[in-house]
């Protein structure tokens, strides 16, 4: 346990230099750590928004598109189960409802059940069991108005907020260490807020970057009924204009889609395989691939076009069935913009608008004081660790230990610089909890090789089984704690986070330093002093 070859402490002393070479450029000024070389690293810690202040943005969620989309695709399904039935009836949106009018008494009588079998339940999961989706109401003999169900609005409501969540998250923090709070606020509401956003305005552009991707058959129609749909809004039943990119005019097509961005699986840019100009390539899921490849089996020879944020990228024709799942977006396209495309169609579109319904920039004189009442912490638990350390210990291995505490914190500080984390204030509770444990590894060596002196073994031998059996329980003690801080990480969220990360590391780092860099110490003072005695 005592015996150190040439390559492992080369191996400790680099990974301790690694520590302070990522650690450094927090005690750096500014100036200074743009002056360093490219080779250094100049990453320092981030501050969360408790102590440097950000962006506080409180988001509602706009649930009258997702009830459009709702009453569209009922509209569809119904008017598709009546003409399979041969029943004749007028169906028309109007007033966030569908209104069904019968041409006479006996198409009646058989629409209406076969209606009624359209409104299913909703998603048990989600209400825990219990409501329709459809509210059907009777307005005369051949005249019925269908809505929404309260409950199928709720659905609606919750499942837009977790996948708008989710895709913020993506969108707004794809590497996951920003520590950003993003969570459910109320019935309809989404709290963001974001440490050390300066430009508020910059992070709205990102939130309103729907990305909405659909695919839609187009309609061919004359210039006249196109120009009424333009200008006028009197657009043929169920078809919209959108404009053609970079000024092309306008195009009609029908306003159901046949595949949308949700199911999109990846996209990624690249070049077109014969003519070598830049594409946007994706592949759908399997859902998206089978609607795809039954919409192109249908329409070879047709045109359809691709439509992103409400305007058609490009409309080219169906050469023939689409069935593998695969294919790309072609348009006036830079390798750079493809790559951003690429890249917003791979964070997802929101399902829905998000307002902004209260917005904040929180200052960083509010973290000030917080910030200086974990400095006095951390010098005083520091100063107490350390006296403690010596009084009990003696200053020979009081001192041992010292040096490993302030490794350890030196390395916590580095390996979060590293991965660019966020140290907010229960960050900093979980630094000052891993001071106190630290030491922990230290007192059990210590007493134990204090034990074995008592019991009249020699230095060597009574260093050597201090460490050896003392050990399995350093590692037990330390791995359950770990166990709960990563249990923590997973499963918490914003500044709970924060607290994990700080004490996961903190915990790893300590054992290495009482472990590892500890004794390296204690084997290389007893190889060159030989001591008769221990002085612990």
């Amino acid at each position: 346990m005592l015996h150190f070859s040439r390559w492992k402490i080369t191996l400790i002393l680099g990974a301790i230099m690694l520590g302070l070479l990522f650690a450094l450029p927090n005690v750096l000024s500014e100036k200074t750590r743009e002056a360093l070389p490219g080779f250094l690293p100049s990453q320092t810690l981030n501050l969360g928004l408790d102590l440097q202040g950000g962006a506080h943005l409180l988001l509602e969620v706009d649930l009258k598109d997702g009830v459009e989309k709702t009453l569209k695709s009922e509209l569809a399904g119904m008017r598709a189960a009546l003409r399979e039935d041969r029943v004749s009836a007028t169906l028309r949106i109007r007033d966030e409802a569908i209104f069904v009018t019968y041409k006479n008494a006996a198409d009646a009588e058989k629409g209406v059940p076969i209606m009624r079998k359209q409104n299913v339940a909703v998603d048990a999961n989600a209400l825990g069991g219990g409501g329709k989706t459809l509210v059907i109401e009777k307005l005369s003999d051949l005249r019925y108005k269908v809505t929404v169900s309260k409950a199928n609005i709720e659905y609606l409501s919750n499942r837009t907020i977790e996948q708008s969540i989710q895709v913020l998250r993506k969108r707004i923090d794809p590497s996951g260490t920003t520590e950003m709070t993003l969570a459910k606020e109320g019935a309809e509401r989404i709290l963001l807020q974001v440490p050390g956003a300066k430009n508020v305005d910059e992070l709205k552009s990102v939130i309103d970057k729907t990305a909405k991707l659909g695919f839609h058959q187009v309609a061919v129609t004359d210039d006249v009924v196109l120009r009424l749909c333009v200008e006028d809004d009197q657009c043929p039943l169920g078809k919209v204009a959108y404009p053609q990119k970079n000024g092309g005019g306008y195009m009609m097509v029908f306003d159901r889609e046949i595949v949308t961005g949700a199911d999109l699986k990846s996209s990624s840019e690249g070049l077109h395989p014969q003519n070598n100009y830049p594409i946007v390539n994706f592949v759908y899921n399997a859902t998206g691939a089978r609607k795809f490849c039954d919409f192109t089996s249908k329409h070879v020879g047709e045109p359809f076009a691709v439509v992103l944020d409400g305007e058609i990228i490009t409309a080219p024709n169906i050469n023939g069935a689409i069935c593998g799942g695969r294919g790309f977006i072609e348009g006036s396209f830079t390798m750079e913009s493809a790559k951003e495309l690429s890249l917003l169609l791979n964070a997802g579109a929101l399902p829905a608008k998000l307002n902004i319904a209260e917005e904040r920039t929180v200052g960083p004189e509010l973290g000030a004081d917080s910030i200086n009442a974990g400095k006095v912490a951390s010098m005083l638990g520091l100063v107490g660790v350390a006296i403690f350390m010596w009084l009990s210990y003696g200053l020979r291995f009081g001192t041992f230990a010292n040096i490993a505490l302030a490794t350890n914190i030196v390395l916590i500080a580095g390996a979060l610089s590293l991965l660019g984390a966020t140290l907010t204030l229960p960050g900093i509770a979980g630094i000052i909890l891993t001071i106190g444990m630290a030491v922990d590894a230290n007192v059990l060596i210590f007493e134990r090789i204090r034990e074995e002196t008592q019991n009249g073994r020699g230095p060597i031998n009574a260093i050597d089984t201090g460490y050896r059996l003392s050990l399995a329980p350093i590692l037990d003690a330390n791995i359950t704690t770990l166990i709960a801080a990563l249990t923590l990480y997973f499963v918490g969220s914003g500044p709970i986070r924060g607290f994990a990360v700080t004490l996961s590391i903190g915990i790893v780092m300590s054992v290495f330093t009482a472990v590892v860099v500890a004794r390296l110490m204690t084997a290389t003072w007893l190889r060159h002093a030989r001591p008769k005695k221990l002085p612990i």
